[in-house]
């Protein structure tokens, strides 16, 4: 832009030297010859046919002669058109110093004056100052303001015509990166756009054929798993030794955990593709009828209803999210009492979770939303858990625009916060 703006500035530099300049330099000649022409005229006429010149040259030609009988001043209101070009034209013409300027009298206000001497006196000639037609500065700055306006509106163009594509590239991209599958995106633009745009599309639908082989792999490794599992639980209510002894509730715990680990495996591969109907729902209400189950296991939880909070959200994708918290905070609060708490804040309604348990390190609290990521040194491994859970909520939170963290919480323990947008 700046490189056109310099070359824009040039060419009217040039302009106003070849062409504006020597309109200026004629139009200041012709008016100097026509003075000078009435001057001499003037001088050489009778006394009785001047009357009727002077009020042919004001009528014709919006000039006035008279005698010097007032003072001219300077002023900053005669362009500089007027006090260098046509002053130089008729001193050229008279050979001696010429004076312009106005009238400080109310009755010329408006007009400029210029004398002239001829013949041992001095006539003076008036005209208005809109007289002069061609005006090379003003014109000038009037093309160079229009010319820099058409160059900024030119640029905002050109700069809007990249700029869409790559917007439309930043959001495809963030698309992407939840996992979500996204339109193609055109290819057009200039050549470098287009390609870029063309080389994203084959990337996206790689990375999306590599999702969908993923979860197709997974729910055929879940599916040929479950069907031995069955049998083994079977056979355990088969087989007396089995069924008689202490065994038998271990192997089926085992059995349980195998198909708990294989269901979350399956829930993370399919979070993202999965499309359920947003509705209007009552959060505080939800939250009451998803931990009754906990309380009633025994389960020590502190949550005070609270008045409505309607938000239209994915109720299945809330409980998911909702119950992998509160697992997560009984599975690590070393039996003690979490509290659940719900508040809105602007156009957002927040859900924090908090348990008493060792907390996690500030320096985990990203890597801990990973698959199968465990802290071994704060999260004891006979606590059971697959690694999974939070690895899910992090996934339906992305696609869903949620914000997930994990903080300290007001005492000890950790902290879930879940901010969700009530539109």
């Amino acid at each position: 832009m700046l490189t056109l703006l310099l070359l824009t500035t040039v060419i009217w530099g040039a302009t106003a030297w070849f062409l504006l300049l020597p309109v200026g330099k004629q139009s200041a000649d012709d008016l100097a010859a026509l003075i000078m022409l009435s001057a001499q005229t003037w001088v050489e006429l009778p006394p009785e046919t001047k009357p009727e010149f002077r009020n042919e040259l004001l009528r014709a030609h919006q000039l006035k002669l008279q005698s010097p009988t007032f003072k001219l001043t300077q002023s900053n209101t005669i362009h500089p058109y007027l006090s260098h070009l046509l002053l130089q034209a008729l001193e050229q013409r008279v050979g001696s110093i010429t004076s312009i300027g106005e009238s400080d009298e109310q009755q010329h206000d408006g007009w400029l004056w210029v004398d002239i001497p001829i013949n041992d006196e001095t006539i003076r000639f008036g005209f208005p100052s809109s007289r002069i037609g061609a005006k090379p500065p003003a014109l000038f700055i009037t093309a160079f303001i229009t010319v820099l306006l058409l160059t900024i509106i030119t640029a905002l163009i050109l700069a809007q015509r990249l700029s869409r594509p790559l917007a439309k590239l930043s959001d495809a991209t963030t698309t992407i990166g939840k996992g979500k599958k996204h339109h193609k995106m055109l290819v057009e633009g200039p050549a470098e756009i287009a390609t870029l745009a063309d080389n994203f599309n084959h990337m996206a639908s790689e990375i999306h054929e590599l999702l969908e082989n993923r979860t197709t792999l997974l729910a055929g490794i879940s599916h040929d798993l479950r069907t031995p599992l069955t049998r083994l639980k079977l056979a355990m209510e088969l087989v007396p030794e089995i069924k008689e002894g202490s065994m038998q509730s271990d192997m089926v715990a085992d059995i349980d955990e195998m198909e708990q680990l294989l269901q979350q495996a399956l829930e993370l591969a399919r979070g993202i593709e999965q499309k359920e109907p947003h509705e209007n729902i009552d959060l505080s209400e939800m939250i009451a009828q998803l931990i009754a189950p906990y309380q009633a296991a025994g389960a020590m939880i502190v949550w005070q209803p609270t008045s409505s909070h309607f938000c239209k959200i994915s109720p299945n994708t809330f409980g998911r999210v909702f119950t992998n918290l509160v697992e997560n905070a009984i599975r690590y609060g070393e039996s003690k009492p979490i509290t659940i708490r719900l508040y809105e804040c602007d156009e957002n309604v927040t859900i924090t979770i908090s348990d008493h348990g060792p907390g996690i390190p500030e320096a985990e609290r990203e890597a801990i939303f990973r698959p199968f990521y465990r802290l071994e040194q704060s999260r004891s491994v006979t606590t059971g858990g697959s690694g999974l859970g939070l690895a899910i909520v992090q996934q339906l939170c992305n696609a869903q625009d949620w914000k997930i963290a994990l903080v300290d919480g007001v005492d000890d323990g950790t902290e879930a916060r879940l901010i969700i947008s009530k539109s």
